[in-house]
């Protein structure tokens, strides 16, 4: 019995996004990626802290196949990002979609509050410069230089509850989510 085509496999040829072309990949993570974009509906990476940067975890391929926003999570362990990031799949997948500013308690294990705030543009490059290659397509349309897809970032609560707005808050925690966007 021949395997079944990916699920979603239509994005090949009728995206969802108008304008959107597929680009050639250009290593073998990029072929990675497009296989599970094709396939699970998204790709979803991360990558280890550095001097610069804490550890984060984002997707790849919400806003092809679902037109839902790319999130991108900091500082979490990333078995804990990659379930959030399957949850939010699932909904998408169902129509359900998270919008800037949006509030969720149901996506940690323990019911802490999630917020999610958009990813500056102007930080595209450093935090999710995959889904800039997946797009790229839609940033060469536009005159404007706008990537052409949203990003949004989930900004948790510290283990006392506050969040990186709060005066209370940990400043080691703060510093996690000051690297790409405040509260």
């Amino acid at each position: 019995m021949p395997p079944s085509p990916p699920r979603y496999i239509q994005s090949l040829t009728q995206p969802r996004i108008e304008g959107f072309k597929w680009v050639s990949p250009q290593d073998q993570l990029d072929e990675r990626i497009y296989r599970e974009v094709l396939s699970d509906g998204c790709s979803i990476l991360s990558f280890s802290s550095s001097a610069t940067a804490p550890e984060f975890t984002y997707s790849v391929g919400l806003y092809l196949n679902f037109l839902h926003p790319e999130i991108l999570l900091m500082g979490l362990h990333p078995d804990t990002a990659r379930g959030i990031i399957c949850r939010i799949r699932e909904e998408a997948i169902k129509g359900q979609t998270i919008e800037a500013g949006s509030v969720r308690h149901d996506l940690f294990d323990d019911g802490r509050e999630l917020r999610f705030r958009p990813v500056p543009q102007e930080r595209y490059l450093d935090y999710v410069p995959r889904n800039c290659n997946l797009y790229f397509s839609l940033f060469l349309r536009d005159a404007s230089r706008d990537f052409g897809f949203p990003v949004l970032q989930g900004i948790w609560q510290d283990r006392g509850g506050s969040f990186p707005d709060d005066p209370d808050c940990d400043p080691a925690f703060v510093a996690i989510h000051r690297l790409v966007a405040q509260p």
